[in-house]
């Protein structure tokens, strides 16, 4: 769980050394809020996202060009997953998909969530050929993001993957992904490394994982998540 509103787990520096106590600073550590030690961390210092403020709402801002965060090696590649995240797409060029959050071990060998920038065109990739999964890499139908603060709740399952939108659903199809798995892979936020994903300026308002074999939460626990993440953002659901 990242809550980027929580400043105490925000560190200038990826050693933990520096607090984030002011608007436009680098993040170089963003610590997790559970006891799972899923820390994101960045070395490169030009490679920092900024935290961001406006007074009221708070966010990760990733600057398009090399702004990423990566955890240690500690998810599982595989089905069940759940993420909740709150975005905001800055970008406007490119067909690719910028990732918002992505568990990868290489280009193919991952599974990923973000939005193509030109039309902020929500997407989903898994592929593991490492397992011999070949690639799932399926975009949202309209309504599109339309470039504004959105909510969206991504439910990977066995064969199935579904994508929601401020509560509604986008995506509901088949993947290739189904109980094939590969453990002790890290956690990528910004710049990803699997295929078809490219860099893109976009705001991070939150992110939460549940990753197998960890519960995942049912319809109602989605609904309560996905309003708490609103009212981060202000938008109503």
């Amino acid at each position: 769980m990242f809550d980027p509103e929580n400043t105490a787990q925000l560190y200038q520096d990826d050693g933990g050394t520096t607090a984030v106590t002011a608007d436009n600073q680098p993040i170089g550590l963003w610590q997790d809020e559970t006891p799972n030690g899923l820390d994101l961390s960045q070395s490169t210092s030009a490679a920092r996202p900024s935290y961001r403020t406006d007074g009221t709402f708070h966010w990760a801002e990733m600057d398009g060009v090399d702004d990423s965060l990566i955890s240690t090696p500690i998810l599982r590649i595989g089905n069940p997953t759940t993420m909740v995240i709150g975005y905001q797409m800055l970008a406007t060029e490119g067909t690719g998909r910028v990732n918002f959050a992505e568990i990868s071990k290489n280009s193919i060998n991952a599974m990923s969530i973000g939005s193509r920038p030109s039309i902020d065109r929500l997407q989903y990739l898994s592929r593991l050929s490492e397992k011999s999964v070949s690639i799932s890499h399926v975009s949202a139908q309209p309504p599109y993001g339309g470039h504004q603060k959105r909510v969206v709740t991504l439910q990977a399952t066995s064969g199935q993957v579904i994508i929601r939108m401020d509560g509604n659903v986008v995506l509901n199809t088949t993947q290739n992904l189904t109980s094939e798995f590969t453990d002790a892979q890290p956690l990528r936020v910004g710049i990803g490394v699997s295929g078809a994903s490219m860099p893109g300026a976009f705001r991070l308002f939150g992110l939460q994982v549940w990753n197998d074999p960890a519960t995942q939460p049912d319809a109602a626990q989605i609904d309560q998540l996905e309003s708490w993440m609103a009212d981060k953002i202000g938008v109503t659901l």
